[in-house]
């Protein structure tokens, strides 16, 4: 016999081993496999607090619309708005047009620290902001006739609204970047 003939494997014994070519393949389909599951598991987490985020700037914004329905309608937009020229009087204390949401970061740039604001359809004039029926906002179905005289008008309409459009902001910075939830309702007397 030759000596090269006693060196060889069988060859079925040849086929059951594994080189090293495929140890290395085989594990790099299991890094990629893995690195692709454990991405997956990230951006699932990721989505998971924007969802939070979000349920928690709805869930301010909701109560917020219904303290605004909860007040006297003639006294909801003096109660909710900047001016404390017009809180005399009022069967509330008056609470302005900002509000904290917990749980969610203020954005950076935001002048009063609260994540929450109540906008109304106003125009500033001489530093006065009026409830104005010429003001153009679409999402709030302006310019529209507040006072139900079956015109629209320039005039402040703030001690003869019939009805009262407001959005109620919520601004954050979250785990996506700055984000905003906005509600847009119509009140009216009931």
């Amino acid at each position: 016999m030759s000596s090269h003939a006693q060196l060889r494997l069988p060859a079925d014994r040849r086929r059951s081993a594994f080189t090293l070519v495929e140890v290395c393949v085989a594990t790099l389909i299991l890094v990629v496999a893995l690195s692709g599951m454990v991405g997956a598991l990230l951006t699932s987490s990721s989505l998971g607090r924007v969802n939070e985020e979000t349920a928690r700037a709805q869930r301010a914004a909701t109560r917020i619309v219904e303290q605004l329905q909860g007040v006297p309608f003639a006294e909801a937009f003096a109660t909710f708005n900047a001016s404390t020229a017009d809180d005399a009087g009022l069967v509330v204390a008056a609470l302005g047009p900002n509000f904290a949401v917990d749980g969610l970061n203020v954005p950076a740039n935001d002048a009063d620290g609260m994540c929450g604001e109540i906008v109304f359809p106003t125009i500033d004039v001489a530093g006065v902001a009026e409830l104005r029926e010429d003001v153009v906002d679409d999402s709030l179905g302006m310019p529209r006739d507040l006072d139900r005289d079956g015109a629209v008008d320039a005039d402040d309409h703030a001690g003869d609204y019939r009805i009262l459009p407001v959005r109620v902001r919520v601004r954050w910075t979250g785990v996506s970047g700055e984000r905003t939830l906005d509600i847009e309702t119509v009140l009216c007397a009931r």
